[in-house]
């Protein structure tokens, strides 16, 4: 049996965008058994949350490809751990994020630097691992996980991550990619340690054969047809004249040589004068900053010091610390408002007037400051055409040099293939003869070989196949029941195996690899169910909805009685206003099921607007009479309305946690009404009545 993992909780330190509140900085959030909803508005971080919440559980790696999955091998790759650092203003160097989640029995604590995603601390079953190298950590945490879950390897646990319990704005399609389809269903199905152990084992192997055959083959083709042109080549004068070339490619060679390592050297001086003048520029301005914050404490004695710290900063030509904004026209706009006494940021007049500086002279010292890094911002502006062409001229030296090389290369194999004389050629041809036949004889192993992996692994499939076909039924008949919370059309998936050959040879042999076809009606098409083979074949709200209702249905296949949890964000965008509570409804069902999931979680990002998702989602929804026309499910089946005094716990404010953007600064008011209209609005249990 799988284990799915299931979060209870997160918590992040330290991320410049959660700074949350006085009493309570960073952010700290328990994940309650049903429905769990990440509030807030654009800007505030809720992708980025729900990703730590993958990047918790996977660490620095990700499913391979881009888009589908195809013939890439069945092993995960790294993913990019600079994610997270390049949205943190301080390199996020000190930024740490835990999660503690179950695998079925099991529990784990794991906190991972944000700065790289190493694993920091881990502990199962309340247990702590001795701290180790970040590369000693993430093994001991993958071991662990594989052990917990009941898979056959962590690739497969990241697997099922990707395409099953995550839900993001960079999600892989399941249902319309064929062989991330087969490969989850064998996941799911039937034994998940030797029997999975071995698939992707052979697996792998026969795309390693493949691209070994045929690579063997292109080195065997090269040389019959050297064979060709040594039986063909007629001593004369070819071999004087392909010394002589030789020399002379040799001698422009060298030329090239002395004058690549000219030029380099030329480029790191000016590389090296250019980053001395950005360091005394760098210097002068934080010296500039330093008299500037100075003289502002003695002339606006009443402002704060953050206030004096943000001017200097301005003033000295590093620009805004808000927005980075760095004109002139905005230094001028600032200079103005000081010097008419009133707020640069809010425009509101300061207590207290212009005071005489302490030091009369502060004012030459900081314009001789200024003059000093002018001179060196011009210095440096002016050594940029030239470090350009220096750059531009040992690239292409460079360039002349790999291709000289090139061409010596060729002459003296074409002098070795020829030989310093008749009887040396007859030799060459000859050896060259005896390659050929080794190379042949090497193809035939090659395929021998890849005909006894095939059998191996053509059992394995044919045996997945029949039992994912055993199961199908229920498949088809939960996909069902959720699509039609999200679509009006009638929609199906029917188990309709694929055959298909593994790399890219067309003489091997076809495999089957379970998969179900989705087909739907449409306006022009009533009665008729029509296949939809691609995923350009259904509109790409259409294509959301089925994917995310597949998944649930493996979802209720793979644990029917036992704890699992989606993570999405929530469709509404994609959703008109009929169908909103219909797949708030359906995701609640999901959510709060009874049959032995009572710990099941579902965890929504949601915006805050007026689709009316978010009080839907607990079961609130505010417009009682169209809830009762757009909902035909019998009430008495529908999950109870989370009880407002406990709505609090299920939803995670990120208005209160994350540091505000202009909006939320701006309209702070009217946000947080709509918020608290959307989580707790003025209406009875969806499905009481009217």
């Amino acid at each position: 049996m799988i284990n799915f993992p299931v979060l209870k909780r997160v918590k992040v330190t330290d991320f410049a965008i959660y700074a949350g509140t006085a009493d309570k900085p960073g952010l700290d959030h328990v994940f309650v058994p049903g429905v769990n909803v990440i509030v807030g508005i654009n800007g505030l971080g809720k992708t980025t949350l729900l990703n730590m919440l993958l990047r918790g559980l996977t660490g620095a790696s990700d499913v391979p490809g881009d888009d589908e999955l195809g013939d890439k091998r069945r092993r995960i790759v790294a993913s990019d751990r600079s994610w997270f650092r390049r949205r943190a203003p301080d390199a996020a160097v000190n930024a740490k994020v835990t999660i503690w989640f179950t695998l079925g029995e099991r529990e784990f604590e794991v906190t991972r630097s944000l700065a790289n995603l190493d694993v920091v601390d881990l502990s199962v079953d309340q247990q702590p691992f001795p701290a180790a190298r970040g590369v000693e950590m993430e093994a001991t945490y993958r071991e662990q996980v594989v052990v917990a879950s009941g898979l056959a390897s962590f690739d497969d646990f990241v697997f099922l991550l990707r395409y099953i319990v995550f839900y993001l704005e960079d999600r892989r399609s399941l249902v319309w990619d064929t062989a991330a389809q087969g490969d989850i269903l064998g996941i799911l199905v039937g034994d998940q340690s030797q029997r999975r152990g071995q698939y992707v084992e052979l697996f792998n192997e026969l795309l390693s054969k493949d691209s070994e055959y045929r690579n063997v083959r292109a080195v065997l083709f090269r040389r019959k047809k050297e064979a060709g042109k040594q039986a063909a080549t007629i001593e004369g004068g070819e071999i004087q004249r392909h010394i002589q070339a030789l020399a002379e490619r040799r001698g422009e060679l060298k030329a090239l040589v002395v004058r690549k390592n000219e030029l380099g050297k030329e480029r790191d001086l000016l590389r090296e004068q250019m980053e001395n003048r950005r360091q005394e520029i760098y210097d002068g301005r934080a010296s500039l900053a330093g008299q500037l914050n100075s003289f502002y404490e003695s002339f606006f004695p009443q402002l704060a010091a953050p206030a004096r710290y943000l001017l200097a900063h301005f003033e000295a030509g590093a620009g805004c610390l808000v927005c980075g904004t760095n004109t002139a026209e905005a230094k001028e706009k600032v200079e103005g408002k000081l010097y008419m006494n009133v707020c640069p940021v809010c425009s509101s007049p300061l207590e207290q007037g212009h005071k005489p500086a302490n030091d009369p002279h502060a004012g030459d010292d900081i314009e001789k400051q200024r003059a000093v890094i002018k001179t060196a911002e011009d210095y440096l502006a002016a050594m940029e055409q030239p470090l350009r062409d220096a750059e531009n001229n040992y690239s292409l030296t460079a360039a002349e040099v790999v291709s000289v090389t090139g061409k010596v290369s060729a002459l003296e194999q074409q002098l070795r293939a020829f030989g310093d004389s008749l009887p040396n050629a007859l030799e060459r041809r000859d050896e060259i003869m005896k390659s050929v036949l080794a190379f042949e004889a090497t193809l035939t192993q090659l395929e021998v070989e890849h005909l006894e992996v095939s059998n191996q692994f053509r059992e394995l499939t044919d045996a997945i196949d029949q039992e994912v076909r055993a199961v199908s039924g229920q498949i088809e008949q939960a996909f069902a029941r959720y699509i039609q919370g999200f679509l009006a059309e009638k929609c199906e998936i029917k188990y309709a195996p694929r055959t298909r050959r593994l790399g890219q040879r067309a003489d091997t042999d076809l495999f089957t690899f379970p998969h179900f076809l989705p087909a739907l009606t449409s306006g022009v098409n009533r009665d008729t169910i029509t296949v939809r083979e691609a995923g350009q074949s259904v509109s790409e709200s259409q294509k959301e909805f089925i994917d995310l209702a597949f998944r649930m249905a493996l979802l209720e296949l793979a644990a029917p009685n036992a704890a699992v949890m989606m993570v999405l964000e929530t469709p509404e965008a994609s959703l008109d206003s009929v169908f909103v509570p219909r797949a708030a409804d359906l995701l609640r069902r999901f959510a709060t099921r009874s049959n032995g999931g009572h710990d099941t979680r579902l965890i929504a990002s949601s915006n805050i607007n007026r689709e009316q998702m978010i009080p839907a989602l607990f079961g609130a929804y505010p417009d009682k009479e169209f809830y009762g026309q757009v909902v035909d499910e019998d009430p008495t089946d529908m999950p109870p309305m989370v009880p407002v005094e406990e709505r609090e716990q299920h939803v995670l404010d990120l208005l209160k946690v994350a540091v505000p953007t202009r909006a939320l600064e701006r309209f702070r008011e009217a946000y947080e009404r709509e918020r608290d209209l959307a989580i707790y609005p003025p209406v009875q249990a969806a499905g009481e009545g009217a």
